[in-house]
């Protein structure tokens, strides 16, 4: 509706898209570049893309899906232009909608982290993006999408046009690889307490 909207010259409608979808494509970018300046530069140029793409939308999948398309390209070119990973990025995914529910019931004024529960986090992160690094394109981008894009297993099958199961199996195993690659780290975080 939103795009049909603006289609018909209704520029609030494109607004809404984007403060509906701009989280979850920053993360994704930031996912890749690790770097926030350019995660920022990046979104916005995969929602100028969006912008002037807009009505050539032929719905034949859904808009988040589509978008994502934009600005996986988008950090693509970004890295085929020689471009190199940098080490300051953030993980904007804890930003995510599901990270408010989680973190609702946690009062701010009543919990700070420690220093050495914010390394631990740092160190987290930094051991599960390693190792979905480590594996191979099909099976990162079936997590990625999955975790950290939010799409469902059909629609994941359906971009990587392959079978239902197959998209399944690859989610198993990514998971089971990443919970073994950070199992040593967890056991030194249980241990220290």
């Amino acid at each position: 509706m939103l795009i049909r909207r603006f289609n018909e010259d209704d520029m609030r409608a494109f607004e809404v898209l984007v403060t509906k979808y701009q989280r979850r494509v920053a993360s994704l970018i930031n996912w890749s570049v690790h770097n926030n300046s350019v995660t920022e530069e990046l979104t916005q140029e995969t929602f100028l893309s969006a912008y002037h793409a807009l009505g050539s939308f032929r719905f034949e999948s859904a808009f988040s899906t589509w978008l994502y398309a934009i600005a996986r390209n988008i950090a693509r070119s970004y890295h085929r232009d020689g471009h190199q990973l940098a080490d300051n990025g953030v993980p904007l995914d804890i930003l995510a909608d599901d990270a408010e529910e989680h973190w609702s019931g946690v009062s701010c004024r009543t919990y700070a982290p420690s220093p050495e529960e914010d390394l631990s986090n740092v160190q987290l992160v930094k051991a599960i993006k390693q190792s979905i690094d480590s594996m191979s394109p099909q099976m990162r981008t079936s997590i990625t999408m999955r975790e950290i894009e939010q799409f469902s297993y059909t629609e994941i099958a359906e971009h990587l046009g392959i079978p239902l199961n197959t998209v399944r199996s690859l989610i198993f195993r990514a998971r089971a690889t990443i919970a073994l690659d950070i199992r040593p780290l967890l056991d030194r975080v249980i241990s220290a307490r």
